[in-house]
């Protein structure tokens, strides 16, 4: 029998590594914009936060972002900056909707978060890349709520891939 702390740290990994592949799967599947991510990496977080605690999804983004910023070489580059910074903010504000669980569903946080992710990812680009330029033009605009409506679609479909999972909580 594996003890308690040790199960916990297997656990830890297996999210990582289902983190770390579905992410790898989303850079097969064709997007509008080379950039653009689906998501089904965050898939690994909600079930971390559902099935454990805050403290294995705090963790499971962590470790997920800074592996795949190894082994793709960019780490401490803007695209690390941008997925670390979004990912641990939206992460701490999924920990938070999550202490509504009774009132708010999976879904429901799934996609809220993925809104705060992308909002958070626009407001970190905008900081490091185009700070310079005026919001106030139609197309920038429309891009906007284009991006931030795509990543409450993503968010939906995360959401509904984990509530199809039924996760109960280990007690």
């Amino acid at each position: 029998m594996i003890k308690k702390e040790y199960r916990e740290e297997i656990y830890l990994i297996a999210l990582v590594l289902l983190g770390l592949y579905l992410s790898l799967i989303e850079n097969i599947i064709p997007k509008p914009f080379p950039w653009m991510k689906i998501g089904l990496s965050n898939i690994s977080v909600l079930i971390a936060l559902e099935k454990f605690n805050s403290k294995m999804a705090l963790q499971t983004i962590l470790l997920r972002v800074f592996i795949q910023a190894l082994m793709l070489g960019t780490l401490f580059t803007p695209n690390f900056i941008i997925s670390f910074s979004a990912g641990l903010v939206s992460t701490l504000f999924m920990i938070f909707l999550y202490k509504f669980r009774n009132y708010l569903s999976l879904l429901s946080i799934s996609c809220i978060s993925a809104f705060m992710h992308n909002l958070l990812q626009l407001t970190v680009v905008y900081f490091l890349m185009f700070r310079n330029i005026s919001l106030n033009s139609k197309s920038i605009i429309i891009f906007i709520i284009f991006f931030l409506g795509l990543g409450v679609i993503m968010g939906l479909v995360t959401g509904v891939i984990a509530t199809r999972l039924n996760l109960k909580r280990n007690r």
